[in-house]
């Protein structure tokens, strides 16, 4: 069954109301453009078929004029001149401010059908006529956007709209106007819309902005020519338009590739475009203008006019194409006249012309398509409609330009919404009928049948089916766009081309002022063209540029303007300033398209059209033509520049090669008469050049392979070389051409034939010769050694005839001489050397002189030398030196000649030298000899000697055969050693020269070698020999003799030859101890096994044997003796046992260094005493040495293996046993007195035992029981650990215990509660103060299943002691005792059984408990328990304990408690029944208490603190049950330490324990309250607490506050983080951390020095001063992300530098701190109260509130200061 249908048959209908008056304020609501009402009726007015509009502004006053019938003083409405107001008028009103009282709207159109009068009465029903622009029915209510009762007439009918009784709901109302007089017949032609203002208000913008708005609405209306606008019927504006003779176009042959079909749905095809010229003109009173506007006042720019005209070809072009329809002449120029008076109601007319493109577009749309655009518009879509465009030509712009210039240079003239938008700024609109405020992105206004939004001021791209109309149309509007840029750049290219024709010589180009004509026009089209983005919606202009790119079918067909006119844009380059200068037959975009259309450009490149010039595009054009000199110079510098990485095939040598093969320079070179000749030069012949630097002048003869100077010297040799691979012309290249026979060079540059020129070459040599390298040097001298090059006195030379001026020895010889007189000297004098030029005459002649003729001695010969020493050669000097002509002092037997030797063989004829008998030169008489003359100089460099070698003085010095020179010998050694043989002078190579005076240990004298004899006067006794007194700083300090032996040599002799007494071991070792430096390590090793030390032997066991070895030494080795002591005992017990000796603090520190030790070590004490532990016992004395020594041991019980080994099977400990007095003890010792005066009765009795004998007494009350049957170890921590680690056994382990409860209770009495309470309560307590280690945590007994108390009649404790094979079994009587049940899977329970028939023993109690739950339990942690147990908390408080958390916590339970009986006893009373006539709301009696009240007062102990303690009272009361509160408690108890609830014990422990009274005092209301004291403490102690960070990381994975700016728990969180921080440096004292994960943290902290300098100093430091902290508390960190502000650290306090950047710093920049001030002191205060409390708790938000209040007054203060 259908329910709905049934449903809906039983139903009724019911009206839908809608609120007439909102539905229409939200249409208007989307209606956002400017002027909507006027715009409305003017689209309105034009569907009309309307010609003419007027539209009036009319005040209240002309509205009660006219009414009244007064005769109207303005001109009619059909005049064609403006209206203006009477000239008598005195003041005209202001249009600006001037209130207006109704609109009135008049239009010529066709008057209102029937249809019209109805649809005007219906919202959102359009005009179905597909014609016309309304589609959605709202345009006429644009009107009550200003009036609330518009009133129409039209056709001699009016209607009305009216909200009826001011409500709602729209009402309208129609007539018959009433019939008019004949006169009057033309006004039923107009159809007027009256608009009476809701309030009156001047006019709707300024005057002009509205006929500059009705100017540019006129452009696209299909009718509509004349709109004029008045003011009370003076009109103000008139507006007509003229439209020309369509024009079908067609494209030039060069652009018929374009598709006129779209290609989003391929619905729409352009089938044809023409262009109409439209002429526009207005009058408007100038009074208009002087209201101003409130538009941008036009851009001024730089017209660029036409080219002259003078006649010819060219003219005639100019003049045709002038006169075409497309661009009008331009209009003549006139001198601009004075400027006169203005006259406000003067009328100014202005005009403009405008060519309008129009393309007819045709769509095919299927069924589907057409339905839903109808559903969408309310009307079919046309099958054909007009795409039309305004274009504004170059010479039409700067006409408009100049006219606003002229007359509306302030406002700009009411046509400027038509001018061409190059810039960009957004003016071109989408006319929609009107304009809409879509922009268009190009330079004018589009018009076409785009389908708008319901308020028309965009384009509907959202609605599906009507996006794609929508975007079909705007590829229509990219494709018109393209066909009008073709058609403007087909025109450009037919002037560019005529005008190249016109030049007459070949190569000529155009003028340049033809050229930028041609150029701006073009650029004024690229402007118009070019693509901006587009508002409010992009995809506009996206879609328009998409299909201005992509409607042709040859992309790279694309005309544009380049340097070689318009050319396709795939012919066209890329500008660049570097090409320019060299490719002048390569088209590229000039520099003034790359800054005028930037965007077109990047559109171009990035879509592949342009493309950047490339290196083949180069080389096309270089061989295509040769470059002039400063072409070739810009490609040269482009060459250089050029990056070759990204070219094909990279290689340099292959791009090198292809460069310098296709370039040719055209050089223009000089000729020698005068005037210059043309010489063609391929680079690729070029191979060397000149520069600036280079020593060969240009104006010399150059080969033909040298780049001409004037363009070498644009560049850097290195460019040269690196790029084109050429090398600097050398000196070398340039003299083989000079000297080659076919260089073609006329005489006077002829080297060997003209010495002038040889004279210039030569200069130039000389000049270059200093950066010659040598094997230039050489093959320079290769080339002209055998020429004829050298001007000389006798003609021209070769360099070897050739002599210098000063070899001129002989009169006959041929000297240089230059005939310029040039000076040889500095580099020619190199030059002429190097060549062979001769500076002296041959030496062979000089010797045949000097021996033969005896004419010349040494002194002529040496004074010859020195002359001539520049010149000599290496080879001669050596001669000199192999030369045996210097003569020898003294006569020779038999021989009148002198004795004649090398100079190496002689020396310096000096007197110290002649005493040593060496052979002197012979110098003569004649010169005294200078050893600083330049002869002795040079006889120094041929060998001299100045002084003898050290062999030779040695050699002499170790002569005895002349005592005297051999002691002048030795002192001239010693004199000059340090100036001439310290460097050469080695001891071990002299080592066999015996030449040191010396002396024997019985004082002989003798030369000795160096290795003989030392100089250090101790060793003489041990037999060596002595360096003379004299000598011996000499001989140490510069002859190298040792100061003492060698260690070896002392090694031996105290091995070979100890010292056998005292005396002579004291003087030995103590000279062997200034040698310890010189002994190595394994020579002490080696000692200290060999007997070298004289010592008695350790004493003897009696008496006779001490007294014969006291006169006997024996030898020992050292690290069997120790050094003696005097002091402790143990040293007469060690004296017994070990070997000790004393030679004096100095001797003993070699003994020392050999192994003699201070006393005996613990291992080798130990070691004596397991060897023979009774003899060990008898020496020291007794058990108590023993035990002595024993602890020695045991305290330092880090033996090896073995000996550990031994102690376990010797029996070396010493143990005790308790014994009755009256039992002989067959092992007698020693008795000691123990001191215990209970135990008088007992001896104690010890012996050496094995370790497996021995127990440790841990279990005083189970020794008590056995001490008879056990050897105990010494009761000590150290002996007891030491005799366990051998084996001794625990007593606890050997005794097991088994109790034995008798009629134990059923149910746990008072008594048992209390027990159990008390211990509960106190057991923490004593965990605490002992800081014991217990085997469970401290509340676990507070769990009722883990610890149970049981009473019973009787309690038997039945200990077994299983030991050494024996069992010992003892049964006594308990008070207490205690048994844990545990295994493997669970532990416990503790039950503690009690005897009820006996007085409670606490320290059972204590020791029982201990025993089970300590890991390690000692006597004294039970005695410590039983007193905590047993004292009253008020003792305890003054003995030091800390019960405050125990007595808070019997507080609280006392309040809880009262709470509850409070409630019970108010249950219990609204209980009970009303008596008879009694009052049911009457009081009831309260129910008392039962416990008993104290009346007795606080006692004394109060008086000790400020606190007021309650005594420890006991329970009169059954413990409550367990509530969600008292679980609460029981967890803040698990930070606080566990707190019971007390309990009195008093039946149990009777009248003599010293415990609380069982009953309660009085109650005091301050007894909770914590005294300011104690809370000002606290608050010192957290900022005391506060530390320094010194970690350099900070790795926070453990607990730390984190205070956070938002959490659902709390300010902060103290759960952690996992942020790692390393320490990067400090700012003012604080430390600055950065986290790990931000990159370059060095950085970070530069860049954020400023902000942490004004965080530390105006922030931190003054609220560190407040708190009083420690400076190196705080700290400073920064990280990227995360809610971190600051944490506490172990007490270090880290506040985060990122949020006070993001909160505070530019408030504090800008002196504002107060509110950071206040933010940090509050989260300082929060991580200080953290040294207290580190959970976020009521604790902690009480002390953070302290700490704030504690420090307000001095924050107040700074807080004052701040906001100063």
């Amino acid at each position: 069954m259908d329910t709905r249908n049934s449903l809906w048959a039983s139903g009724r209908d019911e009206e839908v109301q809608v609120n007439q008056r909102a539905l229409i304020d939200k249409v208007l609501a989307r209606y956002s453009g400017e002027h909507t009402v006027l715009r409305e009726l003017l689209q309105n007015s034009d569907d009309a078929g309307a010609k003419s509009v007027e539209i009036h502004f009319n005040t209240s006053a002309f509205l009660e004029k006219r009414n009244s019938k007064n005769p109207s003083t303005s001109l009619s409405s059909d005049s064609n001149t403006l209206s203006v107001p009477s000239s008598s008028t005195t003041k005209l009103p202001d249009l600006t401010k001037e209130p207006l009282h109704q609109w009135e709207f008049r239009n010529d159109g066709i008057p209102f059908r029937e249809e019209d009068w109805n649809r005007l009465k219906k919202i959102a029903e359009g005009n179905p006529d597909e014609e016309k622009i309304g589609a959605f029915g709202v345009g006429f209510y644009s009107l009550f956007s200003v009036t609330d009762e518009p009133f129409v007439t039209s056709g001699g009918q009016w209607m009305g709209f009216y909200w009826k009784d001011n409500k709602d709901q729209l009402f309208a109302r129609r007539g018959t106007l009433p019939p008019v007089e004949p006169s009057a017949a033309d006004d039923q032609k107009w159809t007027t819309f009256t608009m009476p203002l809701r309030e009156a208000s001047p006019f709707p913008g300024r005057p002009v902005d509205i006929a500059r708005f009705l100017a540019t609405s006129l452009t696209f209306m299909r009718n509509l020519s004349d709109v004029s606008m008045f003011f009370n019927e003076h009109r103000l504006v008139r507006i007509k338009k003229n439209a020309g003779h369509l024009k079908p176009l067609t494209l030039p042959s060069s652009s018929a590739y374009l598709d006129p079909k779209t290609r989003i749905a391929g619905t729409m095809t352009v089938k044809e475009v023409q262009s109409s010229d439209l002429g526009m003109q207005a009058q408007v009173l100038r009074w208009v203008y002087t209201t101003g506007s409130e538009k941008a006042a036009p851009k001024v720019t730089t017209v660029v006019s036409k080219p002259p005209v003078t006649g010819g070809f060219f003219a005639s072009i100019f003049s045709s194409f002038a006169s075409g329809t497309s661009s009008p002449a331009p209009r003549p120029s006139t001198p601009v006249p004075a400027t006169p008076p203005v006259d406000p109601l003067e009328a100014v007319d202005s005009s403009v012309i405008l060519t309008v493109y129009s393309a007819r577009v045709e769509s095919r749309l299927d069924q589907k398509s057409m339905a839903e655009l109808e559903r969408a518009t309310k009307k079919k879509p046309p099958a054909t409609c007009w795409y039309s465009l305004i274009y504004t030509g170059k010479d039409e712009f700067d006409m408009s330009q100049e006219e606003d210039q002229k007359e509306f240079k302030a406002t700009g003239s009411v046509f400027q919404g038509l001018r061409a938008d190059l810039d960009g700024v957004g003016t071109a609109r989408v006319f929609i009928g009107h304009a809409t405020s879509q922009s268009t992105g190009i330079g004018g206004h589009i018009s076409a049948r785009f389908i708008p939004t319901v308020e028309r001021e965009s384009i509907d791209l959202v609605d599906r089916q009507v996006s794609v109309w929508n975007k079909e149309l705007l590829w229509v509007g990219g494709y018109l766009c393209r066909f009008i840029y073709e058609s403007q750049l087909a025109t450009i290219r037919t002037l560019w081309d005529e005008a190249m024709k016109s030049q007459t010589a070949p190569g000529e180009q155009m003028s340049a002022t033809t050229r930028e004509w041609l150029e701006g026009k073009a650029l004024h089209t690229l402007k118009f063209f070019t693509f901006h983005p587009t508002t409010p919606s992009a995809v506009v202009g996206i879609n328009m540029e998409a299909a201005f790119f992509a409607c042709a079918r040859d992309k790279a067909a694309f005309p544009i303007i380049s340097s070689a006119g318009v050319k396709p844009a795939g012919q066209v380059r890329s500008y660049s300033p570097e090409y320019e200068a060299f490719l002048k037959n390569t088209p590229m975009l000039t520099e003034s398209v790359v800054k005028a259309v930037p965007l077109t450009v990047n559109a171009l490149r990035e879509r592949g059209l342009i493309r950047d010039i490339t290196f083949r595009d180069v080389l096309q054009e270089l061989s295509q033509r040769p470059l002039n000199e400063t072409e070739m110079e810009a490609c040269m510098k482009w060459r250089i520049g050029l990056d070759t990485a990204g070219l094909q095939g990279n290689d340099e040598d292959v791009i090198r090669n292809q460069f310098l093969q296709a370039a040719i320079l055209s050089y223009m070179e000089h000729k020698e008469g005068g005037g210059t000749e043309e010489r063609i030069i391929p680079l690729a012949s070029i191979k060397t050049f000149t520069s600036a630097s280079n020593s060969i002048s240009p104006n010399f003869p150059l080969p033909p392979h040298t780049l001409p100077f004037s363009l070498s010297k644009q560049f850097k040799p290195d460019s040269l070389r690196r790029f084109f691979g050429w090398a600097d012309l050398t000196v070398v290249e340039w003299l083989e051409y000079l000297l080659l026979p076919s260089n073609g060079l006329p005489i006077e540059s002829n080297i060997t034939a003209s010495p002038e020129f040889a004279e210039k070459v030569l200069n130039v040599l000389a000049k270059a010769w200093g950066s010659l390298s040598k094997q230039q040097m050489q093959r320079v001298a290769e080339i002209l050694q055998d020429k004829t090059v050298i001007p000389t006195k006798s003609g021209m030379k070769v360099p070897k005839e050739a002599y210098f001026a000063n070899a001129n020895v002989f009169p006959d010889l041929p000297i240089v001489e230059m005939p310029k007189g040039t000076h040889i000297r500095g580099g020619l004098d190199k030059v002429l050397t190097a060549l062979g030029v001769m500076k002296h005459v041959d030496l062979q002649i000089v010797f045949n002189r000097m021996i033969t003729t005896g004419g010349w001695g040494v002194q002529e010969l040496m004074k010859y030398l020195v002359a001539v020493k520049e010149s000599l050669t290496p080879l001669e000097r050596d001669r000199l030196r192999q030369t045996a002509a210097f003569p020898q002092e003294g006569p020779v037997p038999g021989s009148a000649k002198p004795i004649r030797r090398k100079p190496g063989d002689l020396y310096e004829p000096i007197s110290s030298l002649r005493e040593l008998g060496l052979p002197i030169l012979d110098w003569g008489d004649q010169h005294k000899w200078r050893p600083n003359s330049e002869e002795a100089k040079m006889l120094f460099d041929f060998g001299l000697k100045r002084f003898p070698p050290l062999a030779t003085i040695l050699e002499l010095a170790s002569k005895t055969e002349d005592p005297a020179k051999q002691r002048k010998a030795f002192g001239y050694f010693l004199e000059n050693f340090d100036t001439r043989y310290s460097n050469s002078y080695d001891p071990n190579l002299v080592a066999h020269l015996a030449f040191i005076p010396s002396l024997k240990q019985d004082g002989t004298a003798f030369l000795a070698r160096p290795g003989e004899v030392f100089t250090n006067p101790e060793c003489g006794f041990l037999g060596f020999a002595l360096v003379e007194p004299s000598l011996r700083d000499a001989a140490t300090n510069k002859l190298g003799v040792p100061r003492d032996p060698p260690a070896v040599l002392l090694m031996s002799i105290l091995v070979d030859r100890p010292p056998n007494e005292p005396g002579a071991a004291r003087q030995m070792f103590e000279y062997l101890t200034t040698r310890i430096a010189d002994f190595p390590p394994h020579h002490f090793q080696n000692l200290r096994a060999m007997k070298i030390v004289p010592a008695h032997p350790p004493t003897a066991r009696s008496a006779t044997k001490e007294k014969q070895a006291a006169d006997k030494w024996v030898l020992c080795k050292p690290g069997e003796c120790f050094f003696r002591s005097d002091t402790g005992r143990s040293s007469d017990v060690h004296s017994k046992l070990f070997t000790f000796v004393d030679f004096g603090g100095k001797a003993n520190m070699f003994l020392k260094a050999c192994g003699v030790k201070d006393e005996p070590n613990v291992h080798e004490i130990a070691e004596m005493m397991v060897r023979d532990p009774k003899h060990f016992l008898e020496l020291a004395g007794g058990p108590q040495g023993y035990l002595d020594e024993l602890r020695q041991v045991a305290a330092q019980y880090n033996f090896d293996q073995k000996l550990l080994a031994q102690m376990r099977m010797t029996p070396f400990l010493l143990g005790s046993r308790r014994t009755p007095k009256a039992i002989n003890n067959p092992k007698t010792a020693q008795l000691v007195d123990v001191g215990d005066a209970e135990e008088e009765d007992y001896e104690v009795v010890f012996d050496l035992l094995r370790p497996n004998q021995i127990v440790i007494v841990d279990d005083m009350n189970a020794y008590s029981l056995f001490a008879e049957s056990l050897w105990g170890a010494p009761q000590d921590d150290i002996f007891e650990g030491f005799y366990q680690l051998l084996g001794c056994r625990r007593l606890t382990s050997l005794v097991s215990e088994e109790y034995r409860p008798q009629q134990v209770e059923v149910s746990a009495s008072p008594a048992t509660r209390d027990l159990r309470n008390l211990v509960l309560q106190r057991f923490p307590l004593f965990l605490h103060e002992r800081n014991a280690q217990c085997k469970v945590k401290a509340d676990w007994l507070s769990q009722d299943s883990n610890f149970v108390v049981r009473g019973c009649r009787k309690l038997n404790l039945v200990r077994k002691l299983e030991f050494g094979g024996k069992i010992v079994q003892k049964i006594q009587e308990a008070s207490a005792a205690a048994e844990l049940k545990s295994n493997i899977r669970s532990f416990g329970p503790l039950t503690l059984f009690y005897s009820q028939s006996d007085k409670l023993d606490m320290y059972e109690v204590a020791h029982a408990i201990c025993r089970l739950l300590l890991k390690k339990h000692k006597v004294n942690d039970s005695l410590l328990f039983m007193t905590i147990l047993s004292t009253d908390l008020r003792a305890l408080r003054r003995r030091g304990f800390n019960v405050d958390r125990i007595l808070h916590q019997q507080k609280a339970e006392r309040e809880l408690l009262a709470a509850r009986q409070a409630e019970a006893q108010k249950e219990e009373q609204e209980a009970l029944p009303v008596p008879p006539g009694g009052d049911p709301f009457a009081q009831p009696t309260p129910v008392r208490a039962t416990r008993p009240v104290s009346t007795a007062t606080a006692s004394s102990d109060a008086s000790e603190t400020s606190t007021v303690v309650q005594g420890d009272t006991g329970p009169a009361f059954k413990p409550a049950t367990r509530t969600p509160t008292t679980q609460m408690l029981d967890s803040l108890k698990n930070r606080f330490g566990r707190q019971g609830t007390g309990g009195g014990l008093a039946g149990l422990l009777g009248g003599e324990r010293d415990g609380p009274s069982t009953q309660t005092p009085p109650r005091n209301e301050h007894a909770g309250v914590t005294p300011t004291g104690d809370i000002e403490r606290n608050i010192q102690t957290a900022i005391n607490a506060c530390r320094s960070e010194n970690s350099s990381v900070l790795s926070n994975r453990q607990h730390m506050s984190k205070v956070k700016e938002s959490l659902e728990d709390g300010y902060c969180d103290v759960s952690g983080t996992d942020k790692d921080f390393s320490l990067i440096g400090t700012i003012q004292g604080y430390k600055f951390y950065v986290a790990r994960d931000v990159a370059n943290p060095q950085q970070v902290a530069i860049s954020k020095q400023a902000a942490l300098g004004r965080f530390a100093s105006a922030i931190i430091t003054p609220l560190k001063d407040v708190y009083k902290l420690p400076p190196t508390s705080l700290h400073v960190f920064y990280d990227q992300k995360g809610d971190l502000i600051a944490f506490n650290r172990n007490g270090s306090i880290f506040v985060n530098l990122r949020y006070y950047e993001s909160w505070h710093d530019s408030d504090v920049q800008s002196g504002k701190a107060a509110k950071a001030l206040i933010s940090w002191y509050h989260s300082l205060a929060h991580e200080i109260a953290h040294n207290l409390v580190q959970p976020h708790n009521s604790e902690h938000e009480f002390y953070f509130s302290a700490i704030c209040e504690s420090h307000l007054l001095e924050f107040t203060g700074l807080l004052n200061r701040a906001v100063a």
